[in-house]
């Protein structure tokens, strides 16, 4: 006998605020794909989301309130003067879920007095941020899958525990109503990635969806398909999984067929009620996104907070939270409701392993345009400014760490430091590590010794303009025909080198040099309220590239991780 089908969501005025909280980002970031990407990109991603307490502005990276705070206990019919704020990264696929899940949590009159603050997080935002020392670091954080927690340990030395999935939701294939109908049957992964008219994809290196898909598919592709498949896969690929419903709400023909999570294809049917999609699932039965708590908390009484959550995650009332989100509880099993016209049982199969993963990215990273990429990264004395406990230069040059060690290996990368007079008088910049493949073991030491001296270096005023020219210049002449070239400059300040050249005479000399058939782009991130957002903007959007702002810590990760992993880059030209 089958489970019954899960209650349909209450729509309350607390579930409709939700509704609209998420469909208003939806919508948002739409606007941002269509327009590419914003200025500020951490006015999207920054949304923060509230279960039951109100977080006021953050100051330029300003720590969390670090007081001590008492031994967590039960207050059974008493109200919570004060609450102790715990913070969770969470999957976006998990998010409103989880949101929901701590809201009823913190209305039990036997849960402690706690504030469950929860933020959506991509994974490679999270990979970043992570970092010992970020200063938004969260106490908890929730992926949707196993490979992204071996990923994080890899890059940031997190040594979190592995936990045991709470809940699960399968990847479906989300596909156009009438393009499902001319199934004949139920269809195989060679069926679907193989055909004249592929389904299209997010990029498998940064996205769940993507890694599952291409890593269940790669095996059933013989090397010869691969070598045609992948490449029209990877042209068609999308940032993330919001900018194919986007591309389907605006015209169906633009993205009829992509892989999701289940729980995002009933969200996105619930939020688009007049562009509804139904689910095709493959024969050969397809995996799953696996939610699981990681407890990365440093505070004991946070950490009491964070292990009291994951038993209530695993409770029977949680299950039926979940089943309402779309999203399967490992707990109390049960039946998910699918859309009308939707192909073939949801049967869930293994989640693909490490090595499995590692070598359909590694497939897809030779499919795709590699970068020649030249870091540049201010250490002007403002770098030295106090956060808290610390300062901008080792938060950044944490972050930096975790960024770069992330990149394909593949990539060719060098990275550049400056400040006025740092390479000698007249010239503000010097290399610490030439422009280089990363898969030289040596050469991926040397950028990771450099990445990590940044603090030592500080010093100086912001010598900016002959550097992002000097920049230009150096990726100009080692130009690679067969990359995308490109320049990324953060800096915390505006130009102040007197000696130096200015603005107009910059954007001059880039136009004079500039090859449209050897596209060089120039993305520039400004950290802090210092910067001059106009002009770094102006630079980059001369240069096929654009500013990305990070004015307060939450930024910070959410800016270096688009800077550099979540962008389209096709001939040369960055967006």
């Amino acid at each position: 006998m089958s489970d019954p089908t899960p209650p349909q969501r209450p729509i309350g005025p607390y579930e409709q605020s939700l509704l609209e909280s998420r469909a208003n980002r939806k919508a948002l970031e739409a606007r941002i794909a269509a327009a590419r990407r914003n200025k500020v990109i951490a006015t999207v991603l920054g949304v923060v989301l509230l279960a039951g307490a109100g977080v006021g502005g953050t100051l330029w990276w300003t720590n969390r309130d670090a007081a001590p705070v008492a031994a967590l206990t039960s207050t059974p019919g008493k109200s919570c003067p004060d609450r102790t704020p715990v913070s969770l990264w969470v999957s976006e696929a998990a998010q409103p879920a989880v949101l929901a899940l701590a809201k009823e949590y913190q209305a039990d009159p036997s849960s402690p007095c706690v504030d469950y603050v929860v933020k959506g997080k991509a994974p490679i935002e999270a990979m970043i941020g992570l970092g010992q020392g970020q200063p938004d670091r969260p106490d908890g954080w929730i992926p949707d899958s196993p490979r992204w927690v071996e990923r994080v340990n890899e890059t940031a030395k997190l040594n979190a525990k592995p936990a045991s999935a709470f809940a699960k939701s399968p990847l479906v294939i989300a596909m156009d109503p009438s393009q499902a109908a001319k199934l004949e049957g139920q269809p195989k992964w060679l069926d679907l990635v193989a055909s004249d008219s592929p389904i299209r994809m997010t990029d498998p290196r940064s996205t769940t969806a993507g890694m599952l898909t291409l890593a269940s598919a790669l095996p059933e592709l013989s090397k010869e398909q691969g070598r045609v498949v992948i490449p029209k896969l990877a042209k068609g690929a999308a940032a993330s999984v919001d900018d194919l419903f986007s591309a389907y709400d605006a015209d169906p023909s633009q993205a009829s067929a992509f892989p999701v999570s289940e729980a995002d294809l009933i969200d996105h049917n619930r939020l688009y009620p007049d562009h509804r999609m139904v689910s095709v699932t493959p024969s050969e039965g397809t995996p799953a996104f696996e939610f699981s708590l990681v407890n990365v908390a440093t505070d004991p009484v946070r950490d009491q907070a964070v292990e009291m959550l994951r038993a209530y995650l695993m409770s029977p009332d949680a299950a039926k939270v979940f089943a309402q989100y779309g999203i399967r509880s490992t707990a109390v099993p049960v039946t998910m409701p699918t859309p009308q016209g939707s192909v073939g049982d949801v049967r869930i199969g293994p989640t693909p392993d490490a090595d499995t993963v590692t070598a359909a990215t590694n497939v897809w990273q030779s499919a795709t345009t590699d970068f020649s990429l030249l870091s540049v990264f201010d250490v002007s004395g403002s770098m030295n400014d106090k956060v808290g406990d610390t300062t901008r230069v080792a938060i950044t040059q944490e972050a930096a760490g975790i960024a770069l060690a992330a990149l394909p290996k593949t990539t060719k990368l060098g990275l550049w430091i400056f400040s006025i007079d740092k390479g000698g008088k007249g010239q503000d910049w010097r290399e610490l590590a030439p422009i280089g493949r990363l898969d030289d073991d040596s050469h991926r030491a040397l950028v990771a010794t450099a990445a990590s001296t940044l603090a030592k270096n500080v010093g100086g005023g912001t010598g900016l303009y002959d550097t992002i020219w000097a920049a230009y210049q150096k990726v100009q002449r080692e130009y690679d025909p067969n990359r995308v070239n490109a320049v990324v400059i953060l800096t915390d300040g505006r130009n102040d080198d007197p000696q130096g050249i200015s603005l107009e005479q910059l954007k001059a000399n880039l136009r004079a040099a500039s090859d449209p058939n050897k596209p060089i782009a120039i993305t520039t991130i400004g950290i802090g309220p210092d910067v001059d957002p106009m002009a770094l903007s102006e630079i980059s959007k001369m240069t096929y590239s654009d500013f990305y702002a990070a004015p307060t810590p939450a930024d910070m990760t959410t800016v270096l991780a688009r800077a550099l992993f979540d962008h389209e880059c096709k001939n040369g030209r960055c967006v």
